[in-house]
C-alpha cells in the first residue's frame, strides 16, 4: 500500500522533523510504502530561502530530513500538483498530519496593538488559512484520506462565521478518520461540525519515536564525549530573553545544590538569550543529537512543545516556560486552555510544571522550579508515556483500517 503523508516536515523545526520520521518508520516497519508529499506555498518557500542568522541550522534540518526520509515527492505548490503526485507515485491513500495542519486564523484574531502604529494585522502564509491542502481542499475525491493527531495551533474558532464553518465541516466530512493532538482542536472540530464529528485526542508521533525509530538515536556515551557534558546536566532553552540574568543565576544556584549544571540549549534559531552558565551547546545541532541530549539529561527547563514531549517520552524531568496559547489585542496571554503544552502536562498530571510567558516576561521562582524537578514523579510519567505509546499504536491501526 502506497501511503502519502501530508504534513510540515522539511522545515527548520526539531519537532516537525521527528514527528515525520516517527510516522515514516512506523509505516515502513509495518510493511507499507510511505511517501512524503512536499507541499509548500510560494510564501513559505520564499520565507525559507531568505538568508538568516541560523542559516547553518536550517541546512542541518534539511540534510537530516533528506537523509533519513528518501521517499519524497516533487515540490507541490497547490492541489493540482498534489493530484499529479497522487497519479505519478500511484498513491493509494493519504495521511494528513501530525502537527499544526488544521489552522485558520481570521483577520479579527490577528489584529494586535502595534508599537509604531496603533495596530497591525499579523501576516500568515496560506497554509495557515482555510482553505488549503492540509485540510484536504482540492485533493482528488478518488483517494482516501485520514487526519492523524492534527492541531489547530490556537486557532480562535469563536470568530469563525457560519458560512465558513459549514465549508470546513463539508471538507472534514471527506475524511475516513480524524484524530486531534489537543483538546482545543477537538473543541474546534466539534464546534464547526455541530457535534457531527467528535474526534479522539491522540498522541503526537514523537511519543512513539523510541519504538519507531529509536535505532537512529546516538548513544549517551557518544554525546557525552562530543559535548563534554557534566555528569548531571540541565538544559535551559528559551526563544527570547524571557528570563532575566538574575532569574537564571538563581536557577544555576539552586540546581548546583544538587550538583546539577545548567547548559544553555538552542532553539532552531540558535541561542538568543544572555545567560550566566558555564556550558552552552550551539548550532549547528544535528536533530538526533538534539533528541538524545534531552533524552539523557537530568532535566529540561524551557520553551516549546516538542522538548516537553521528548522529555515525557523518555522520563526526563521537565518544566515548561510556555509561550503558547491565544493572546488578546494587547498581547496578553489568555488562560483559556488553548496552550498545547498545558494540555499535555495536564494529561501527565504535571500542571504545576509550567509557567506562562506574558509579553516577554516570566514570573518564575527558581526554587519552585528546582523542587518540581527534584520531586518529578518519574515512574508515574513513564507509565503514562507507555500508555500513550500504546494509544498511538491503536490509532495507527485504526487509521490504516479506515484507508483500506
Amino acid at each position: 500500500m502506497n501511503i502519502g503523508i501530508l504534513t510540515y516536515y522539511r522545515v527548520a523545526n526539531f519537532g516537525a522533523n521527528l514527528q515525520a520520521v516517527s510516522t515514516y518508520y512506523y509505516l515502513k516497519n509495518n510493511g507499507y510504502n510511505p511517501l512524503f508529499i512536499l507541499y509548500e506555498s510560494d510564501d513559505t518557500v520564499k520565507n525559507f530561502q531568505k538568508k538568516q542568522a541560523n542559516e547553518i541550522q536550517k541546512e542541518e534540518h534539511v540534510h537530516f530530513v533528506d537523509t533519513v526520509i528518501p521517499n519524497q515527492s516533487f515540490r507541490c505548490f497547490n492541489a493540482n500538483d498534489i493530484n499529479r503526485a497522487i497519479n505519478e507515485y500511484n498513491l493509494d491513500a493519504i495521511i494528513i498530519g501530525s502537527d499544526a495542519v488544521l489552522q485558520h486564523h481570521p483577520i479579527r484574531a490577528r489584529i494586535k496593538k502595534g508599537k509604531r502604529k496603533p495596530f497591525y494585522i499579523e501576516k500568515m502564509v496560506s497554509e495557515r488559512i482555510f482553505p488549503n491542502c492540509f485540510w484536504g481542499c482540492g485533493i482528488s475525491e478518488k483517494i482516501s484520506m485520514a487526519m492523524m493527531s492534527v492541531s489547530s495551533q490556537n486557532s480562535e474558532y469563536k470568530y469563525f462565521g457560519k458560512k465558513l464553518s459549514r465549508k470546513m465541516s463539508e471538507t472534514l466530512s471527506r475524511m475516513k478518520y480524524i484524530s486531534v493532538r489537543d483538546s482545543w482542536t477537538r473543541d474546534m472540530v466539534v464546534s464547526i461540525t455541530h457535534d457531527k464529528i467528535i474526534p479522539p485526542v491522540t498522541p503526537d508521533p514523537v511519543f512513539a519515536f523510541n519504538e519507531n525509530a529509536g535505532f537512529l538515536v546516538p548513544s549517551e556515551e557518544s554525546l557525552r564525549k562530543k559535548y563534554n557534558l557534566p555528569q548531571k546536566y540541565v538544559l535551559i532553552s528559551l526563544l527570547h530573553q524571557d528570563l532575566t540574568i538574575q532569574q537564571m543565576e538563581e536557577l544555576k544556584k539552586e540546581f548546583a545544590k544538587y550538583e546539577m549544571h545548567c547548559i544553555a540549549f538552542p532553539m532552531p534559531v540558535g541561542i538568543r538569550f544572555k545567560h550566566p552558565f558555564a556550558y552552552e551547546i550551539g548550532i549547528p545541532l544535528p536533530v538526533l543529537n538534539w533528541y538524545g541530549l534531552i533524552k539523557y539529561a537530568s532535566a529540561y527547563v524551557g520553551s516549546n512543545m516538542h522538548p516537553i514531549i521528548v522529555s515525557l517520552h523518555n522520563g526526563t524531568p521537565c518544566y515548561s516556560i510556555d509561550y503558547w496559547g491565544t493572546t488578546d489585542f494587547w498581547g496578553n496571554h489568555l488562560d483559556d486552555g488553548s496552550s498545547k503544552v498545558a494540555h499535555i502536562l495536564k494529561v501527565f498530571k504535571l500542571e504545576k510544571n509550567r509557567i506562562s510567558i506574558n509579553k516577554g516576561k516570566c514570573d518564575l521562582n527558581a526554587k519552585q522550579v528546582v523542587e518540581s524537578i527534584i520531586s518529578f514523579p518519574r515512574e508515574q510519567v513513564i507509565k503514562q508515556a507507555e500508555s500513550y505509546t500504546n494509544e498511538y499504536g491503536q490509532m495507527m491501526k485504526q487509521i490504516i483500517a479506515s484507508l483500506m
